[in-house]
């Protein structure tokens, strides 16, 4: 299953901003599809991949052109000036801080995993493990970016890991003639790898052995008839999902929409119901355009962004039942997905936790998960949740 690079994942709901009408379909294509997965119905099952909440992403492996081993963040597809580290002098000259150590680190010890071809993964510790006490248990922990991961040291995992220098886990394979013409695909086979010694290295593929994560049939009925939901609002929605496709321009009802909802994560909130929702986008895109308004100097171009600013609100009205639609898909799509992240979190692994300061840690739930069909793949993330934390937790580097 092939793509271009793999640089930027979408959230499923946001699907229906970036792509319009076939966005839409294709979001509720991909839930009835997890639907039927994880209720083990017959048929083709999707790809499923668990996020790591890892940084920085690694690219890495052998350049085809050269035969030589390299690493590297996505910087490494870069039209000009690609950054491909294959000596630590490349590192030194091309990066610097933390960043350079954690590549230096990878370079160093990569090369034993036996890498086949050029993979891409999240880079989950090199040498900040630590032994600590959380909640009264003794772990080995690590926490390269918002989440904190920690193993009980005697058991097989943590001993695999406390035993190894660098820990990643591989997402995404690369094939081509050279690193500029190389194609992603989502399937990683064992044997493009190999963990052990100094590397704990893992495939991020979602794997349910002990059934935790299955749709009991009462289950499997509560979340098709979110699904339906869902599909029936969209339908509402006419053509508009098409009509405020802006190709990602300034102070767009579509790119507006999407900082808008963004807006409530930031803050922790859920996005309201659609009729108060619909009232809010009015006072947030008025904001938004009141500063675009104050940043011109000349009464002409002031003029110019009052008269789009009025033409916006003139749509809104105008369209009001299909913008309501809009947003009553977008929360119904959200609604189906927490139902399918909710079961899938409780498959068992690594203990995560969130420091929220002083030594005070809160048990969460995996980064999320990444769903991959034909037309591309997107995230299945609890964004108030997650996304939430990620906004307000300090990164430690």
């Amino acid at each position: 299953m092939a793509s271009c690079k793999n640089t930027h994942l979408e959230h499923i709901e946001d699907e229906i901003i970036n792509k319009g009408v076939n966005g839409g379909h294709q979001a509720i294509k991909m839930l009835r599809k997890m639907g039927d997965f994880l209720s083990g119905s017959p048929g083709p099952a999707p790809l499923v991949t668990t996020k790591f909440d890892g940084a920085p992403a690694i690219v890495c492996g052998i350049d085809p052109t050269d035969g030589k081993f390299f690493v590297g963040t996505k910087s490494v597809f870069a039209v000009t000036n690609p950054k491909i580290c294959k000596s630590q002098g490349d590192i030194q000259r091309l990066y610097d801080g933390t960043l350079a150590n954690k590549l230096s680190d990878c370079l160093r010890y990569l090369p034993s995993a036996n890498i086949k071809g050029v993979l891409q993964g999240d880079l989950m510790f090199t040498n900040d493990k630590r032994l600590e006490i959380i909640k009264g248990q003794n772990y080995i922990s690590f926490r390269p970016n918002t989440i904190t991961y920690a193993v009980e040291p005697s058991t097989p995992l943590g001993k695999d890991i406390n035993n190894s220098r660098i820990g990643i886990v591989f997402h995404t394979k690369y094939e081509g003639p050279s690193l500029p013409e190389m194609k992603a695909s989502f399937s990683i086979s064992k044997s493009d790898f190999k963990s052990g010694g100094e590397v704990w290295a893992q495939r991020a593929e979602f794997q349910d052995i002990s059934g935790a994560a299955s749709l009991s049939g009462p289950e499997k009925v509560a979340y098709t008839a979110a699904v339906n939901r869902a599909e029936g609002s969209l339908k509402q929605t006419g053509t508009i999902l098409n009509k405020i496709q802006s190709g990602k321009k300034t102070l767009q009802i579509d790119t507006e929409f999407k900082k808008f909802f963004n807006g409530y994560i930031k803050t922790g909130k859920g996005v309201p119901p659609v009729e108060r929702a619909y009232k809010d986008f009015y006072y947030h895109l008025g904001q938004e355009y009141d500063k675009a308004i104050s940043k011109n100097k000349t009464l002409a171009a002031q003029e110019s962004k009052v008269s789009k600013f009025v033409s916006a609100v003139d749509f809104l009205e105008t369209n009001q039942r299909q913008i309501k639609m809009l947003i009553a898909s977008y929360l119904n799509i959200i609604v189906a997905k927490n139902i399918l992240v909710r079961k899938m979190n409780q498959v068992g692994g690594l203990k995560l936790f969130v420091d929220m300061g002083n030594g005070d840690y809160r048990v969460t739930n995996p980064e999320g998960f990444v769903a991959i069909q034909s037309t591309g793949a997107i995230k299945l993330i609890d964004r108030l949740e997650f996304s939430r934390l990620n906004f307000i937790v300090p990164k430690t580097w």
